[in-house]
């Protein structure tokens, strides 16, 4: 049976009916690649990173404009794509080129800045590519101080908004490092504490490149005047900023790269002054010298740091409660030429001459005179009569004629005691003798004074007087060096840390058991900063402070790059031997070499310094100190 055809009509009913409807939504573009690959472009199809955190030309921008228009792009510059953006985007640093080939390419025409290979990267989150920015230009070492602060603040806000919480700065450095921008949290904090505290006082310093040391002074200064301020306590602390930022305002200047500080210290010690009631001047002035002293040290600063703030609390005690006032210094003993009063007797050979030998001459015409109470000096003087002025004046003439024959009579013939005590024109005399005695003393003192001076130590004198005070209060003399020098084990060595004028003496109040972890804590960590770790900046210090209790600083292994060296090794043994025997590290040299090479050795690479030993030398006095403070504190 033969299979029936359609006829025509049919054939075009079911050519022209519709066909199934579409329910997915139309696509007009493809979506963006999810792989990384390398393409080419138009400039027209490129956009700058708007949240770019170079704000200022890059300073090497004509040299750049020059290789690129001799020899073309050589670099593919990376580029990404916003979710919803129709334009690429760079990724992790090229806007400088790509403003420079739009500039070429508007100048030339040629078709070679307008066509570029670039390389796209997958379109993570805003924080990855503001990270890539950061490290980009960080390895590049092309930003300024104010311009990796305002990214880094940038940053910290786009974490914040992306996980919905606030980061500590311990955080933002760990995922800034898991964004592959590693920055050391002391740079965070200093940053973040830019763009509060001083991007609002120094904007055009700070563009014109004020960098980090600049900026850690700023700091200093500013913490320590706010500890003063809140110490003097007739403010509230809110007004401290618009004080500061007052003074430091006055400072701001184009092409400024440095502050005139001489002058920034004075006016802020004036803004102190200003801002209490009746408080001199140099209480503030010392206060904040020795704050600031104490943050280059690296010391505590505490309530109880008396050299802070004992000058400081007495002037304020005396300004706001005069009559109990303490007095800020001891009083010093009287040192001048006066004469005490005479307590003895005048003898015969010293009364005056006359008939009435031993007594003494009276100008009072009245016997009973001296009886009489002394008369007002505003009071008209009694009249004296003609006879008593003759008989006053025949006294007087003749004191005079007895005088002059005595006189007579000592020209003639020196007396006894004029003669035993003539000097020998043969023998030297014994203020001679007694002259050279003094110099030779001298001479022998100040020898072994330059002999026992490693690096003289300059202390002021309200510091010093301070310390001798406290040392009395504790009911011991004062340490003096060149008192000292002849009989004690004294040796001057100033330094960064407690200057040293005797190796063995500890003066009392350094002697509880937290202030002795503190000094020890410092040398300890002087001996790893000579060994060439617990640097400055650096973000693993083996070497860690106790304040509260053991002796002073505990240990953490060294890292792998320190414990390449040799000189490192023998510290931190040497560290750990004064700990005690479990803290040593087997995998070091642990023979007595160690200290031999240390103290005595040949090698000047090897050998500690003359000012690292003195330190050496302290530290193992505290140490053996506290050892024995602790144990009575045990036993009792």
């Amino acid at each position: 049976m033969s299979k029936k055809h359609p006829t025509q009509e049919q054939m075009m009913e079911a050519l022209t009916k519709p066909g199934p409807q579409l329910n997915s939504q139309r696509v007009n573009e493809a979506a963006p690649p999810s792989q990384e690959f390398g393409m080419q472009v138009k400039l027209h199809q490129l956009r700058p990173y708007d949240r770019n955190p170079r704000t200022l030309r890059n300073p090497r921008y004509d040299e750049i404009k020059a290789s690129i228009r001799e020899v073309g792009l050589k670099q593919a510059p990376p580029v990404t794509q916003r979710p919803g953006d129709d334009k690429y985007m760079i990724s992790d640093g090229g806007n400088t080129r790509l403003q420079i080939l739009n500039e070429l390419y508007e100048e030339t025409g040629e078709d070679r800045f307008n066509t570029i290979w670039v390389i796209y990267r997958p379109w993570v989150s805003e924080a990855h590519v503001l990270a890539g920015h950061l490290s980009e230009n960080e390895t590049r070492g092309e930003l300024t101080w104010i311009e990796k602060a305002l990214g880094i603040e940038q940053l910290k806000h786009t974490l914040e908004e992306e996980a919905g919480e606030t980061l500590s700065q311990r955080a933002l450095a760990r995922q800034a490092r898991e964004l592959g921008f590693a920055v050391d949290v002391s740079h965070i904090s200093r940053m973040l504490y830019t763009v509060e505290h001083i991007w609002p006082s120094l904007p055009l310093t700070l563009e014109s490149g004020l960098g980090r040391p600049q900026i850690k002074k700023i700091i200093a200064y500013r913490e320590a005047c706010l500890r003063i301020w809140k110490h003097i306590d007739e403010r509230p602390e809110e007004e401290f900023g618009p004080a500061f930022h007052e003074v430091l305002s006055q400072f701001d200047h184009e092409e400024q790269t440095e502050l005139p500080w001489s002058i920034v210290e004075d006016r802020l010690l004036g803004m102190l002054e200003d801002h209490s009631t009746d408080i001199h001047l140099h209480p503030i002035d010392n206060a904040l010298k020795q704050i600031l002293t104490y943050r280059q040290r690296r010391w505590p600063i505490t309530d109880d740091c008396q050299d802070i703030w004992l000058p400081l609390d007495a002037e304020i005690q005396r300004a706001r409660d005069p009559e109990n006032a303490p007095p800020l210094w001891p009083a010093e003993p009287e040192t001048g030429n006066r004469q005490p009063p005479r307590t003895t007797p005048r003898t015969d050979d010293q009364a005056p001459l006359g008939d009435n030998a031993g007594e003494q001459v009276s100008l009072e015409t009245d016997p009973e005179s001296s009886d009489a109470p002394a008369s007002n000096p505003s009071t008209e003087p009694p009249a004296v009569g003609n006879d008593q002025v003759s008989a006053l004046q025949e006294q007087v003439r003749a004191l005079e004629a007895q005088l002059a024959a005595r006189t007579e009579e000592e020209s003639v013939a020196p007396t006894t005691l004029e003669a035993d005590t003539a000097p020998s024109p043969t023998a030297p005399t014994t203020e001679r003798d007694d002259t050279a005695s003094t110099e030779t003393l001298d001479g022998l003192l100040d020898d072994r004074r330059d002999a026992l001076t490693l690096s003289e130590v300059e202390e002021p004198e309200g510091h010093r007087r301070l310390r001798d005070m406290l040392t009395r209060e504790h009911g011991e003399a004062p340490n003096d060096f060149d008192d000292n020098v002849l009989r004690a084990i004294p040796l001057m060595s100033n330094g960064p840390m407690h200057p040293i004028t005797d190796l063995w003496y500890v003066e009392p109040q350094y002697r509880e058991p937290r202030e002795l972890r503190i000094q020890i804590s410092q040398f300890a960590q002087a001996l790893a900063r000579w060994a060439g770790f617990n640097l400055p900046g650096d973000s693993y210090n083996p070497v860690q402070p106790t304040y509260e209790e053991g002796l002073g600083y505990t240990l953490e292994p060294l890292s792998e790059e320190h414990s390449q060296s040799q000189r490192a090794q023998r510290v931190w043994q040497l560290l750990a031997g004064l700990l005690g025997e479990e803290e040593l590290n087997p995998a070091y040299p642990m023979e007595l070499s160690v200290l031999g090479a240390l103290i005595s050795g040949t090698d000047d690479d090897e050998r500690l310094p003359d000012e690292v030993l003195v330190r050496l030398f302290r530290l193992i006095r505290l140490i053996r100190l506290l050892k024995d403070a602790l144990a009575e504190e045990d036993a009792s």
